[in-house]
Parts: structure tokens; C-alpha cells; sequence
């Protein structure tokens, strides 16, 4: 009899709602600071809603990690129900909140809890919890998927254009020398996420068409077969942007689907508005 797997990630994987909904994923929602209120990530401050927020407001918002005890409170709940669960998390080196999942699994001391870092972020999360879901309803078992996330993890790409750098400098994900270098020189920078994910400049482009066409030839060096994979893009409010790289991509890989994805509350704090990522 296949197990019950109880598949969870956070806010930011930015699952599109669909999907969430059609393989029954929970959702832990990050807090967002704007302005001295508190927000969850898609619970009480939608995505259209940050966006708005962000577009009127001088300030930057900020980001807090989900607690240990948020986590534990799903995991028991999950266990009594007779599960075994899975959080997919981002990466430990971009926010505590896997750390907190990992606290609550030794307070929880259970062996039917397996807490996987993502080492990625966005919509590279929510393939890893996607390809999780699909093993799950196929009947495999936490312990072949974990082994097959793993594989899958260490081939995973994340190449994104930022529109500023300014967001991922004050939150700390990006030190600030190359945050004003970026801002002098008005470059459009290719970032990527590395092999232990943390988010780092790759590359220093002078245009829009350039830094696409740059995330385009790196995931073509990669020389993977994509046309049975499903490819994501994820975007801070730049649909055309989104729209331009998907056919970019359609064109050089036409891979079996393409996810698009406007990114929620959590990244769209740390990236700010008009950046797109490719992730496969």
C-alpha cells in the first residue's frame, strides 16, 4: 500500500495557486513588513496587492522566517492524520526558515517528518515540490523521493535579470559593493543561484536583450535535453518580460511545458519589481 505523503513548502516557492490546489500542497505563509504592518505572504496581503504597495510606498518592505513552532503545529497536525510529511523549503542560505522546519522535526522527534532544502528560491523551489507531488501520486515512496529530489537538485538551474539590485542588498542576500557597482553603472545584471544556494552577479550586461539572451546561452551550455521536461519562469509584475524570455526559451528548447509564475510577496521583497527567472 503506497504511503500517505503529506507534501509542504513555504510561500516562497511560489506555486501557482492551480497547482497547490490540484496535488493538495501546504502552504506555510511568510510575514511581510510594510510600513509598520504586518502581512502574510498571500493570506492577508495578496500579490497584486504587494505589488501596489510597492509601486506607492518610498520604503522597502521586509521579509521574517516562518517559527519553529508555525512548523510544528503542521507537522504534528499532518502525523495524527497519519502522514508522513515533506517540507520543501528555500534554500538554507537565503532565510532561516528551513533551519526552523529542521528545529521543529527535533522538537516534533519524529522519524516520519524529512525536512529537503531546496537550495533555490521562487518558482525552483515549486519544481522540486511539483516533480515531489507527481512520485507521491505515482505511489513512490518519502524515502525515493528524497533520492530522486536530490539527483534532481544538483542538475537544477537558476539564472534570473534584476530590474535593481537595490532589494536584495538592504535584505542581505547580496553583498553591497556589488549592489552599487550595479547602480553606478546602470548594468542589467544576470544573477544565478549557486550549486549551495546563495544568489551571486554572474554577469554584467548593458541591455534588457542582452541579459535574456545571456540566461538563454547559459541554460543551452548546460547541453540537457529539455524537450520532455517542464521549464519555469518566475517574474516580479513583468509579464512582458516573462512573455519574451518563454519565447526565447520555447524557441531554443521547446520544452513539454513552461510554467510561468508571478512571484508572491516573500520574493518580490528581496528581488523588487521587473525581474524574470529561468529555472529548470
Amino acid at each position: 500500500m503506497p504511503q500517505k505523503i503529506k507534501l509542504i513548502t513555504d510561500s516562497a516557492a511560489d506555486l501557482p495557486e492551480e497547482i497547490a490546489q490540484n496535488y493538495d500542497i501546504d502552504i506555510v505563509p511568510l510575514r511581510i513588513f510594510f510600513d509598520d504592518k504586518e502581512y502574510l505572504d498571500k493570506v492577508t496581503l495578496s500579490t497584486p496587492e504587494f505589488y501596489k504597495l510597492l509601486a506607492a510606498s518610498e520604503n522597502l518592505p521586509s521579509t521574517t522566517q516562518i517559527t519553529p513552532v508555525e512548523f510544528s503545529e503542521r507537522f504534528e497536525k499532518y502525523l495524527k492524520e497519519g502522514y508522513k510529511v515533506l517540507y520543501i523549503g528555500i534554500s538554507s542560505k537565503l532565510s532561516g526558515t528551513l533551519q526552523s522546519a529542521v528545529l521543529a522535526k527535533e522538537l516534533l522527534g519524529s522519524d516520519d517528518i524529512e525536512v529537503f532544502d531546496s537550495l533555490s528560491a521562487s518558482i525552483g523551489i515549486g519544481l522540486l515540490v511539483i516533480r515531489a507531488a507527481e512520485m507521491a501520486a505515482e505511489g513512490k515512496s518519502l524515502h525515493e523521493i528524497i533520492s530522486k529530489l536530490t539527483a534532481y537538485r544538483e542538475q537544477a538551474f537558476g539564472y534570473l535579470y534584476l530590474d535593481t539590485l537595490n532589494n536584495l542588498v538592504k535584505g542581505g542576500r547580496l553583498s553591497k559593493a556589488k549592489g552599487v557597482v550595479g547602480s553606478l553603472l546602470r548594468i542589467k545584471p544576470v544573477l544565478k543561484i549557486t550549486e549551495d544556494g546563495e544568489i551571486v552577479v554572474a554577469e554584467k550586461t548593458r541591455s534588457l536583450q542582452a541579459a535574456l539572451s545571456t540566461i538563454v546561452k547559459r541554460a543551452k551550455e548546460r547541453q540537457r535535453n529539455l524537450s520532455n521536461e517542464s521549464i519555469a519562469i518566475a517574474h516580479t509584475n513583468a509579464p512582458e518580460l516573462a512573455e519574451k524570455l518563454s519565447e526565447l526559451v520555447q524557441e531554443e528548447f521547446k520544452p513539454r511545458k513552461i510554467v510561468i509564475s508571478l512571484a508572491g510577496p516573500t520574493v518580490g521583497t528581496h528581488v523588487g519589481p521587473g525581474g524574470v527567472g529561468l529555472f529548470f
